[in-house]
C-alpha cells in the first residue's frame, strides 16, 4: 500500500492510502485543478491525432496539429507517450517514461506552499510501502515528525496505520 501524510497550514494533519499507483491518481485528482489525464496519461501520437479527427501524414494534420506530427516523425505514430503535468511541462508529451507514482507525487507536492492559501499544504509525505510507513513512525531525525507538532502528524499516520491492521496495538 502506498500512505500519504498531509499536513495543512490551518487544521490537523491526516493520513490516508492508496492500493496502488491507478488508486493514487483516483484519489489525488479528487482535490486537483487539473483533470487525470492531465496529471498522468499515457497514449500515443496516433491516439491524439485520432481524438482531433485527423489521419495522419495528411498536410492537413500537419498543418493543424504540428506538435503531434513532430512527435510522430521523431519517435513513431504508435510509441508510448507520456504525459504529467505536474512532472513536466504542462500539456508536454514525452517518450521517456513517468511512472503513475511520480506524476501523482509531483501533483501533490505542488499543493505545498511556504503561505497559507486556499487548499494549500504545508508539508506532504508520500511513503510508497507498508515497511516504508512502519520505519518512519520509528524515525528519530524525519523533520515532518520531529518539527514543532510533527507529533501530530506522527499520530496520523500511525493512525492508518492501526486502522489498516498494518500495525498492531501495543
Amino acid at each position: 500500500m502506498i500512505f500519504v501524510v498531509e499536513v495543512p497550514h490551518v487544521g490537523e494533519p491526516h493520513a490516508w492510502f492508496a492500493f496502488h499507483g491507478e488508486d493514487l491518481l483516483s484519489k489525488v485528482v479528487v482535490d486537483d485543478p487539473l483533470q487525470s489525464w492531465e496529471i498522468y496519461d499515457t497514449t500515443t501520437a496516433r491516439e491524439l491525432l485520432s481524438m482531433v479527427g485527423e489521419q495522419p501524414g495528411t498536410p492537413q494534420a500537419r498543418s493543424a496539429f504540428p506538435g503531434i506530427c513532430r512527435l510522430a516523425d521523431e519517435f513513431g505514430l504508435d510509441a508510448t507517450l507520456y504525459r504529467a503535468d505536474y512532472a513536466l511541462e504542462r500539456g508536454c508529451y514525452q517518450p521517456e517514461a513517468v511512472s503513475i507514482e511520480a506524476a501523482c507525487e509531483a501533483a501533490l507536492k505542488s499543493r505545498v506552499t511556504a503561505e497559507p492559501a486556499e487548499g494549500a499544504l504545508k508539508d506532504v509525505r508520500v511513503f510508497w510501502s507498508d515497511p516504508q510507513a512502519v520505519l518512519a513512525t520509528e524515525s528519530k531525525d524525519d523533520p515532518l515528525f520531529t518539527a514543532p507538532g510533527g507529533w501530530r502528524s506522527l499520530h496520523a499516520l500511525r493512525e492508518q496505520l492501526l486502522a489498516l491492521d498494518v500495525l498492531a496495538e501495543n
